[in-house]
C-alpha cells in the first residue's frame, strides 16, 4: 500500500539490466523472518475477517510485536554490522561482504519500512489506554491489505533480482 516510489519502473528495468541479485543468504534471512513474520500478521488478520468479527486486543498488541520484529530485521539487513551474536539466522550474513546494492535497499526501506509503518498506526490507534477498543473489521482489512502489498513487494523483487 505504500506509494510506488517515483521512478520505480526505471529502477526495476535497471535492476533487471544490470542483474542486480540479492545473495541467497540474505533471501533466506528475509523469508525465515520477513516472510514468517508477515505471515503471522496475515493470519491473524485473516481469522477476524473470516469471522467478521473486531480483534481484540490481546491479538493487536501480537500484531505490534511482529511489525516491530519486522523493522528490527529490515534494519539488521540494510545494516549487517548490528547483527548481534543471539540473532540466529541473521548470524549467517554477519562478517560477509554480501551488502544489498543501495536501489535495493532504497526499495526496502520504501515498501516494508512504510507498510510496517502502516500496520503500525493502524493498531497503536486501538491501544489508547484512556480508550481501549477492540480493532474494527474495517481496519483489520486495512492491515491484510499492507502484509499483501509488502508480499507482492518481496515477489517482484524476486523476479526482478533472480537470474534468468
Amino acid at each position: 500500500m505504500a506509494n510506488p516510489i517515483p521512478n520505480e519502473t526505471e529502477l526495476y528495468e535497471r535492476i533487471k539490466r544490470e542483474q542486480i541479485h540479492i545473495h541467497p543468504l540474505i533471501w533466506d534471512v528475509m523469508y525465515h523472518y520477513l516472510g514468517d513474520y508477515i505471515s503471522v500478521i496475515n493470519l491473524i488478520a485473516s481469522f477476524y475477517i473470516e469471522q467478521n468479527v473486531p480483534m481484540p486486543l490481546r491479538d493487536a498488541r501480537m500484531i505490534l510485536a511482529f511489525t516491530h520484529r519486522i523493522k528490527d530485521v529490515v534494519d539488521k539487513i540494510l545494516h549487517p554490522t548490528t547483527i548481534l551474536e543471539e540473532d540466529g539466522q541473521l548470524d549467517k550474513i554477519k562478517g560477509k561482504n554480501i551488502s544489498l546494492h543501495p536501489i535495493i535497499k532504497e526499495f526496502f526501506t520504501h515498501y516494508i519500512s512504510n507498510d510496517t509503518y502502516g500496520i503500525n498506526l493502524c493498531v497503536s490507534f486501538y491501544l489508547d489506554p484512556l480508550d481501549e477498543q477492540p480493532i474494527l473489521v474495517e481496519d483489520v482489512k486495512k492491515i491484510l491489505e499492507y502484509t499483501s502489498s509488502m508480499r507482492e513487494f518481496l515477489e517482484r523483487l524476486r523476479e526482478v533480482t533472480s537470474p534468468d
